[in-house]
């Protein structure tokens, strides 16, 4: 069976969540003997997680086109000349030239766009996404909750197989030993002693709540794992910027020793396809505080703090139980029981066995 990966998610973003699910996809394939190979522009190289792979140039299929914009790149069909039948898996919603030889397949991560983008944002992300849906033979969701929406929004043909794959965590995300997790802690920071807040700041991901929640606690401070401060929230924290660090850029070492000190993990984003920091909190043994939505109760399960509502009192409530030995090692315990059920290795395995299944 051949396999053509479509690199264009390495091109049009430097890092991200979509990025370290191609990687390790990516990644198994190569270290699985797979017969498969790499369509890329010379942009891709500049990804954080494309210059972590090892691709021989005998697996590379150069993409020689030029292109007026990143959307006009992302609309181009993909020329692929072959005289066998091969697997076709774009890394973001880019189709196939008319090819009899390829299959299809796409991955579904999320109808954000939906639900929180500007109708003209959403009508331009949606014509490239259902073109490649509808033109899927094989269809990956990366939960239930995809997957429903799917149902909802651009349905499934009968003749169009479609899969619940769930995305994994990385294994650098673990407990450590107490005493050396304290010493790696940057300066000015202790156990226990600050909330952790990883991912974009979109409106939808309700950073402004965290906002709020530091202004009604004493003593807590905010990390922040992420892009600077812009000058609307340096000004909405006010004299409380005091308390609050930005970390720009963390590899997963580090981010793993925050994730080991934090009192807790906040996640209070209104719509997530998967959500890959909950789990990784979870795998390296902190307690998460989310909204209970979307697909956030199926990836957290019952090892984590739910919230029906942007409720501040709530959060305070939950952080005073955090200090309580008893509630904060049940949760954990539970968390990293949760966190089990995600792993990369399980997601690639079950992606590959879809192509053959597709093929």
């Amino acid at each position: 069976m051949k396999i053509i990966l479509d690199n264009i998610k390495f091109s049009t973003t430097n890092q991200g969540g979509i990025s370290n699910y191609w990687y390790e996809l990516s990644k198994y394939l190569l270290e699985t003997n797979t017969n498969v190979f790499f369509y890329e522009n010379s942009k891709a190289i500049s990804n954080f997680h494309r210059s972590q792979l090892k691709i021989p140039q005998d697996r590379i299929i150069l993409d020689n086109k030029s292109y007026f914009s990143s959307i006009h790149e992302r609309v181009a069909s993909v020329n692929i000349k072959s005289s066998e039948e091969f697997i076709f898996h774009s890394s973001y919603y880019r189709t196939l030239a008319n090819n009899k030889f390829g299959k299809e397949i796409t991955t579904v991560h999320d109808f954000t766009h939906n639900f929180h983008s500007t109708l003209l944002k959403k009508h331009t992300h949606n014509y490239i996404k259902y073109n490649s849906i509808k033109k899927a033979e094989g269809i990956i969701c990366i939960s239930e909750n995809t997957y429903n929406d799917l149902l909802k929004f651009c349905p499934p043909q009968k003749h169009q197989k479609v899969v619940i794959i769930h995305n994994g965590v990385s294994n650098n995300f673990h407990v450590l030993d107490e005493a050396s997790s304290i010493s790696l802690l940057p300066l000015g920071l202790e156990k226990n002693g600050y909330i952790l807040y990883v991912g974009s700041r979109q409106n939808y991901k309700n950073f402004i709540f965290v906002i709020n929640i530091i202004k009604e606690t004493i003593g807590l401070k905010l990390v922040i794992i992420g892009e600077e401060l812009n000058k609307k929230e340096k000004s909405l924290f006010g004299e409380h910027i005091s308390r609050v660090s930005v970390l720009t850029n963390i590899n997963n070492f580090d981010l793993n020793v925050l994730y080991n000190n934090a009192l807790t993990f906040i996640y209070p984003s209104s719509y997530e396809g998967f959500g890959i920091p909950i789990i990784e909190a979870m795998k390296a043994g902190c307690p998460v505080i989310a909204l209970n939505n979307s697909s956030i109760p199926e990836v957290s399960g019952n090892a984590a703090f739910l919230l029906d509502s942007l409720d501040v009192s709530k959060v305070k409530k939950h952080l005073i139980d955090l200090e309580v030995f008893s509630i904060r090692k049940a949760l954990i315990e539970k968390g990293i029981e949760q966190s089990k059920k995600f792993s990369w290795e399980k997601c690639t395995k079950e992606t590959k066995e879809f192509y053959e299944e597709v093929f």
